[in-house]
């Protein structure tokens, strides 16, 4: 589990603290086996239905969520090819059920975000191959206003002050989704009590510490960086907020930051 924490926060922590030894313990949050997010009334056909129909077909402010089922999901570059370029085991390395974001649908395929390098790739998988749910929320992160904003179906609930990446290594702009959710052990390390790993990855790191460089949003134990730009790329905030965000977002939820 050290190794694997030590994963996800690759990219984050702040100028002062780089993850150390004592603070790459965690355990999984609540909801994070399986995807939290509330399932359409007819389960996943509902949600194709609702993708098929076009602009406008999901609910106002919604998305939709795909999870792997009981097999590796294959992913492939075209819905014309008949071999994939690559499978997702059913659960990535924390042991989380793995999900994606879907971008939109044709008859038997749904392109989905993928949480690879580059930033905002694509693809597309049988839509027999995961199981689909709807998602009322969605996060938008202002850079540079450090406000992290949650909407849920398109209106805002939640405000918070934010810290990002400083100009050396600054904090990725894109849409992407929430891959993890972790309670961190202990919680008073420098990533606070909660963290959340992003399909996202820096755009100026290729690794950090023991993993890739991908991003997180999470708490803090230095709160007086929140509004400063400070961090190796993560997104960090006060451990009540992190709290919230816990017991708000589903896995899968977007997050868009501009």
């Amino acid at each position: 589990m050290a190794l694997l924490v030590a994963l996800l926060v690759g990219g984050c922590g702040s100028a002062q603290h780089a993850p150390t030894a004592g603070h790459k313990q965690a355990r999984l949050s609540r909801g994070s086996r399986p995807a939290g997010s509330r399932p359409a009334a007819k389960g996943s056909a509902s949600v194709i239905a609702l993708l098929a129909s076009g602009a406008g077909g999901l609910p106002r402010g919604t998305s939709a969520v795909a999870s792997a089922k009981a097999r590796p999901v294959a992913i492939y570059a075209s819905p014309r090819d008949r071999v994939p370029e690559r499978e997702f085991p059913t659960r990535n390395p924390f042991g989380v059920t793995q999900v994606f974001l879907v971008k939109r649908s044709i008859p038997g395929w749904l392109q989905v975000y993928l949480p690879v390098r580059p930033n905002d790739s694509t693809a597309w998988v049988h839509d027999a191959s995961v199981k689909l749910k709807l998602n009322p929320y969605s996060v938008l992160v202002d850079t540079a206003r450090h406000q992290l904003t949650i909407l849920r179906r398109g209106r805002a609930v939640l405000h918070a002050r934010v810290g990002i990446g400083k100009a050396a290594t600054p904090t990725p702009h894109g849409l992407f989704y929430v891959l993890e959710k972790l309670r961190m052990i202990p919680t008073t390390g420098p990533y606070g009590t909660y963290a959340f790993g992003l399909s996202a990855y820096s755009n100026v790191l290729t690794t950090f510490g023991s993993g890739d460089a991908q991003v997180a949003m999470h708490g803090t134990d230095e709160p007086w960086t929140i509004g400063e730009n400070t961090s190796n790329g993560c997104i960090h905030m006060s451990d009540t907020f992190a709290d919230k965000l816990d017991r708000t977002l589903p896995l899968g939820t977007p997050v868009r930051i501009v």
